[in-house]
């Protein structure tokens, strides 16, 4: 009688503890080392959660119309310890994010560093690492 107890219990801990580790992806497979992207443009949005955070950003694309890029972070308290905290990322903004571009051709990057346009201007520390 207490094993029929027990193994509901140990399967649904061992399902709830490794649910993290299946969603994580690999940096290599997602990402194109070979392929590095530098994108000037106005942050539109920011997503400051574990296990990445992601900053969206307009570009000016070829054709003179705006382009929403997504750029994935480290951990904000990786990000945290870099200098960095969410509200560094305002609306409306203008940035400039280094990083490798997605292998599937998305609008994606994993960004590595980011520098804000407008501190670098009034002489301020402006670039920060951003990767993992």
């Amino acid at each position: 009688m207490r094993m029929r107890t027990t193994l509901p219990a140990v399967m649904a801990a061992l399902f709830l503890t490794t649910g993290t580790a299946w969603a994580h992806h690999s940096l290599i497979s997602q990402y194109a080392k070979e392929k590095t992207v530098s994108l000037r443009g106005t942050v539109t949005r920011v997503v400051w959660k574990n296990p990445h955070g992601w900053i969206y950003i307009d570009v000016p694309g070829e054709s003179g119309q705006r382009e929403q890029w997504m750029i994935e972070t480290g951990a904000p308290l990786r990000m945290q310890r870099r200098g960095l905290k969410a509200t560094d990322f305002k609306v409306g903004a203008e940035v400039i994010i280094g990083g490798w571009a997605a292998r599937d051709g998305s609008k994606t990057v994993a960004g590595w560093i980011v520098t804000f346009v407008d501190r670098e201007t009034k002489g301020q520390e402006a670039s920060f690492a951003l990767g993992r």
